[in-house]
């Protein structure tokens, strides 16, 4: 892995695309619904993983919102225990998904073990 790149799963599974593993803090609503929190696990251009304690049923629709950006509508497509795997209506452009991806980026310290030999 270079560096400050995030991990990636490869595009297998019959999956599309790579999917990026996250850590993000998102919102979840159902059209006309209130609004839950949900923990987005993986994200890609496609799609996404998130963990909820909220019901949810394949096939159902629902919006993503994540901090700084429009919310995107999505569908449920599997359900396991409290994990939920959606894909978008419309995929995210690879930009966005960059941009959302750049913030969980740290660059590893310079000389965190000590000065090379």
């Amino acid at each position: 892995m270079q560096k400050g790149q995030l991990a990636m799963l490869p595009a297998a599974d019959g999956r599309r695309t790579e999917r990026r593993i996250v850590n993000l803090a998102a919102s979840l609503r159902e059209p006309g619904a209130t609004v839950v929190d949900a923990d987005v696990v993986n994200l890609s251009t496609t799609g996404f993983m998130a963990q909820t304690d909220v019901p949810l049923q394949v096939g159902q629709f629902v919006f993503l919102k994540l901090p700084g950006l429009e919310a995107a509508k999505s569908s449920v497509v599997w359900v396991e225990e409290g994990k939920a795997g959606f894909e978008f209506i419309s995929p995210l452009h690879p930009a966005v998904l960059e941009q959302i991806t750049a913030v969980a980026r740290k660059a590893i310290p310079r000389n965190h073990f000590g000065p090379r030999r």
